[in-house]
C-alpha cells in the first residue's frame, strides 16, 4: 500500500508512472472512482500534470485500468511466492495476507475490484480490466487444481467458486467493517479445493 507521503523529488519515468498508480489506488479506495480528480491523483502523486497525460493518454480511466492491473498483479504475485504444497494451502496463505491488508486498510481495499465494475457502463475498459483480472486469478487457481488431480472441469469450476467466493467475502466484509466474512469465504474456498473421491 502507498505511504501517506510520497518523496518530493523527480525520479525517473518508470518511478513516476507508478507514483501515479499508488496515488490513484490509494485515492480510488478513499475516495471511489468518481469521488477521486485528476488534480487529486497528481498532487498525491506529486507528479508534473503532463506526465500523467505521457503515461496515460486516456486519463484517469486509463489510470484505473493500471490500477486494476497492479492489484491484479499483486495477486498473482502472491500465488507465485506461496511455498504452499496444496490449493487448500494456497487458499489459506492468500487469505491470511488479504485479512491483514483488509485489516489495514480497515476494509477500504476489500470490494475496490467490485467498484470499478459498477463502472462499467460509464466506463467499459474498467469493467473489462476486472474481468481479466478475475480470468487471470480463475486461470491460476485452476492451473493449480489440475495438477492436484481435478479434471478440466472441475478445475474451472473450482476456481470460478473460489474467486466467487473470496470476491463475495470481501465485499460483505467491508460492507460489515469486519474481517468474519471473508474468513468464512476463505474457509468454504478451501473445502471446495478437496478433491471428492
Amino acid at each position: 500500500m502507498p505511504n501517506a507521503t510520497l518523496p518530493n523529488t523527480e525520479k525517473p519515468t518508470a518511478d513516476t508512472r507508478e507514483r501515479i498508480v499508488r496515488a490513484g489506488m490509494r485515492l480510488f479506495r478513499k475516495q471511489g472512482y468518481h469521488g477521486t480528480g485528476l488534480a487529486d491523483i497528481v498532487a498525491l502523486a506529486q507528479a508534473p500534470k503532463g506526465s500523467v497525460y505521457h503515461h496515460f493518454p486516456a486519463g484517469k480511466e486509463a489510470i484505473g485500468v493500471a490500477v486494476i492491473e497492479a492489484l491484479g498483479e499483486g495477486m498473482l504475485a502472491l500465488m507465485r511466492s506461496s511455498k504452499a504444497r496444496s490449493t487448500q494451502g494456497l487458499i489459506a496463505e492468500i487469505g491470511a495476507q488479504l485479512t491483514a491488508t483488509m485489516e489495514h486498510t480497515q476494509h477500504e481495499l476489500c470490494s475496490l475490484f467490485s467498484s470499478f465494475v459498477a463502472e462499467r457502463r460509464a466506463h467499459p475498459a474498467l469493467g473489462d480490466a476486472v474481468a481479466s483480472a478475475y480470468a487471470q486469478l480463475a486461470d491460476a487457481f485452476a492451473k493449480k487444481l489440475l495438477e492436484e488431480g481435478f479434471s478440466k472441469r472441475q478445475a474451472d469450476d473450482t476456481a470460478q467458486s473460489v474467486v466467487m467466493l473470496l470476491e463475495g467475502g470481501a465485499v460483505l466484509a467491508q460492507a460489515r467493517q469486519s474481517s468474519a466474512p471473508f474468513k468464512l469465504a476463505v474457509k468454504q474456498a478451501q473445502r471446495l479445493c478437496k478433491l471428492q473421491a
